[in-house]
């Protein structure tokens, strides 16, 4: 990181070179630069290691006195403290984000009645002072790794719910190795205007830079303001200079003017059509025709993540067609199953149903034989107690002519008999066992 054009006695407020911060653990070095929210140190801290200290000093309300950070008025009182709680509460927040391309945050501390930040130091240039310089000439391959660098820490930050609010082409560092280094997050200057309509006045957006939500106090901002960001910022790298003021824009169109922008598909031949279209896109005015996500924009750029991302894709598909084909495969033979258990089921109910339909037509067999046995039966036995009866009539009818042709006498007899036998002038009545003569 250098220093820039700037030194310790071009910012009358900045700390001297020897200044110790937290009792004596950090060392000031020298004056960085300074901007509308804070001024930037180079440092060693305890163990002789070189960092970065931020201090939180907004210049337009606040004075040194005696080395402490002090409120120029009573009236900028409140909005100051209202900065400075932003400013630690936000250094906390990005404390926690670790990533290769985002600058790492040691410690945060009060000191001097002000709030500090202690930074990675980054050997190298920023990316301003790298496309400004005659004597860098960034190769197309470098561009584009850089670029997805960035989009790798810009989609890490959004996962993590934190939006940059500050991507220009100064605040990505690239170190002796090449790799980007995200630096100076914009949000506690956005927090901090938020509290206060005094606080509006300070600058923070970046004319060319920002979106155009940012300039509307309480407006949505959400990845797509860090997408055009970014993509102004490499419009810079391919064009050497920034696109139009977004705020210009938006007044053109809705005036129903041609917007000021000039995209730059076609133009690059060095460059792939999709990696120029997404600049382009990015660049949008509008938040929802905007990329919306990194993510989205590194699959459109990198090649090789893009043909592994069909090929994922791909893969993906097979896999639901193969669990597709199985869960047919498995419902068919569900089917199957229970269409033959259904016809083994209904091959014995039919079964079933044809014993009971033989065993009612036996049992009515049955019945009949027994009636037809039982009506016989009553035939017979009528037809005996029929002859029975024509042979007692027979009978009869032949004593009643027995009777007919010896009736009289024997009358006559057996009057006379019984008149005689109860006074015993029986003679010869028994024989033996034989009949009397008399009978």
């Amino acid at each position: 990181m250098d220093a820039g054009p700037q030194t310790n006695d071009s910012f009358a407020d900045a700390l001297k070179p020897g200044t110790e911060l937290l009792h004596g653990q950090f060392r000031i070095e020298k004056f960085l630069n300074a901007g509308g929210f804070g001024m930037t140190y180079l440092a060693r801290d305890s163990l002789d290691r070189i960092v970065v200290i931020k201090e939180c000093f907004p210049s337009s309300m606040c004075c040194r006195s005696k080395g402490n950070v002090m409120a120029r008025s009573r009236q900028h009182q409140a909005e100051f403290d209202a900065v400075v709680k932003h400013f630690g509460a936000e250094a906390r927040r990005l404390s926690k984000l670790q990533h290769p391309h985002i600058v790492g945050i040691h410690q945060v501390f009060e000191d001097n009645m002000t709030a500090y930040m202690a930074l990675d130091f980054v050997r190298g240039r920023d990316l301003l002072d790298t496309i400004e310089d005659p004597k860098m000439k960034l190769h197309p391959r470098d561009v584009k790794d850089i670029l997805l660098r960035c989009l790798e820490a810009v989609h890490y930050i959004h996962t993590n719910d934190v939006l940059h609010r500050d991507i220009s082409p100064d605040n990505i560092l690239i170190d002796g190795k090449g790799n980007p280094v995200l630096i100076d997050f914009g949000a506690a200057k956005e927090e901090a205007t938020r509290a206060s309509r005094a606080l509006s006045a300070l600058h923070v957006v970046k004319d060319g830079y920002s979106p155009h939500e940012f300039y509307i106090a309480g407006s949505t901002q959400d990845a797509s303001s860090d997408i055009y960001s970014l993509g102004a910022t490499f419009y810079h790298v391919l064009t050497g200079e920034a696109p139009p003021d977004s705020q210009a824009r938006v007044s053109a169109i809705a005036a129903d003017r041609p917007d000021p922008y000039r995209p730059v598909s076609g133009k690059f031949p060095q460059f792939e059509d999709a990696f120029l279209h997404a600049i382009d896109k990015a660049l949008s005015v509008f938040p929802p025709d905007r990329l919306q996500t990194a993510r989205e924009w590194i699959e459109l750029v990198d090649t090789e993540r893009r043909r592994s991302a069909a090929l994922a894709q791909a893969e993906l598909d097979r896999q639901i067609e193969l669990s597709i084909s199985r869960l047919v495969k498995e419902t068919n033979q569900a089917v199957e199953a229970d269409i033959k258990m259904q016809q083994v089921k209904q091959a014995a109910e039919r079964k079933e149903a044809q014993r009971l339909q033989k065993l009612v037509q036996e049992q009515q067999r049955q019945r009949k034989k027994t009636l037809d046995e039982l009506a016989m039966l009553d035939d017979f036995e009528f037809q005996e107690e029929q002859q029975r009866a024509r042979e007692l009539s027979a009978n009869r009818s032949a004593n009643q002519a027995h009777d007919q042709m010896n009736g009289t006498d024997r009358k006559k007899k057996r009057t006379l008999l019984s008149r005689v036998l109860p006074f015993g002038i029986l003679r010869g009545t028994l024989k033996g066992n034989r009949r009397s003569d008399y009978l």
